[in-house]
């Protein structure tokens, strides 16, 4: 059997399919900026959960390349909460996640089965040419 080619997305139309996730839940996550805490939480905990297991190397990422604009904030005056800003990084990188997963979901979806290929045990079963089983070497 050949494997199906790859499944992660390789140009930039093969990741527009995640923002079918992506796009609506970024959002819904803005849209529920003056709602209840705990509808809020129980969204971010979604959005988290849809964003396993790239969550946390989008939220490091993010988190390291803002830190300059974080940084730059402070000469403008007052800045957000440290917490605020890493929950911030979190929910961006949530929502990061979540459209690898949805592009890598919907590559998945619309793969091509594997095609048999003959491989070694086609091989070691052929009959040998000259009538004898083995190796057909000197013994």
């Amino acid at each position: 059997m050949s494997a199906p080619r790859s499944l992660w997305p390789a140009g930039w139309r093969d990741w527009l399919p995640g923002l079918l996730l992506s796009l609506p839940l970024a959002l819904l996550l803005w849209q529920l900026r003056g709602s209840p805490e705990g509808l809020r939480t129980s969204v971010a905990i979604a959005a988290v959960v849809l964003a396993l297991p790239w969550v946390v190397p989008a939220m490091v990422l993010l988190a390291t390349v803002s830190a300059p604009l974080y940084m730059w904030l402070h000469t403008q005056g007052p800045v957000p909460d440290p917490l605020q800003w890493l929950g911030g990084s979190l929910l961006v990188g949530a929502v990061v996640g979540a459209h690898i997963n949805a592009a890598i979901g919907w590559r998945w979806l619309h793969r091509r089965e594997a095609r048999h290929e003959t491989g070694l045990g086609e091989f070691l079963k052929r009959a040998p040419r000259d009538g004898t089983r083995g190796s057909g070497g000197p013994a």
